[in-house]
């Protein structure tokens, strides 16, 4: 399991709340005369259109399984800029973390989170000046003073949790609607 994991695990739940996305890839090829296409450097993983709610941007990444924190150099510049021109302008950003997990052989989806890009800058803002990643549990072996603030993953991003329901699907929490938004 990895990002790409992670991008379908949005993808479908944004189509079953009634979104159209769009997934991005990194480059693709025409079957029929084999030109390489690349998209622009730092556009969103994902573009989510719907016909009277607007559109949306996801760039989505992943907290590998082997990782305690989330490095916020993860996300490029161009990313970075992609996401706060589309703000500036306007449109409404997210950035989709999932943190995957082992368990025994396999490796799980344990947190899927969709946060509004200008609630992670703040997150990015009372983290940066302690360390250069957020830790998924801010707890034993972590900076003292994220411990004292509950600087982590797990508390910062709670609201933005997306919980795993019954078999396997992801939904999104009673405290969003079905339009991710901001803090609710």
């Amino acid at each position: 399991m990895n990002e790409a994991d992670v991008r379908r695990k949005i993808y479908r739940l944004l189509r079953e709340v009634g979104y159209w996305p769009i997934t991005q890839t990194d480059a693709t090829i025409c079957p029929k005369c084999r030109t390489r296409s690349v998209p622009p450097i730092g556009r969103p993983d994902i573009l989510v259109l719907h016909p009277t709610e607007g559109c949306l941007v996801v760039e989505v990444k992943s907290l590998r399984r082997t990782e305690k924190s989330f490095p916020f150099d993860r996300i490029t510049d161009q990313q970075r800029k992609w996401l706060d021109r589309w703000e500036d302008d306007g449109g409404r950003g997210y950035l989709a973390l999932g943190v995957l997990r082992p368990h025994g052989s396999k490796t799980y989806l344990d947190y899927l989170y969709l946060v509004d890009w200008a609630y992670w800058k703040e997150i990015e803002g009372l983290v940066r000046p302690i360390q250069l990643s957020i830790p998924l549990i801010a707890g034993k072996g972590t900076r003292q003073e994220l411990q004292a603030k509950h600087l982590d993953i797990l508390t910062l991003l709670f609201t933005y949790s997306l919980h795993n329901a019954f078999f396997g699907q992801w939904c999104i929490p009673d405290s969003h609607s079905a339009r991710p938004e901001g803090d609710t």
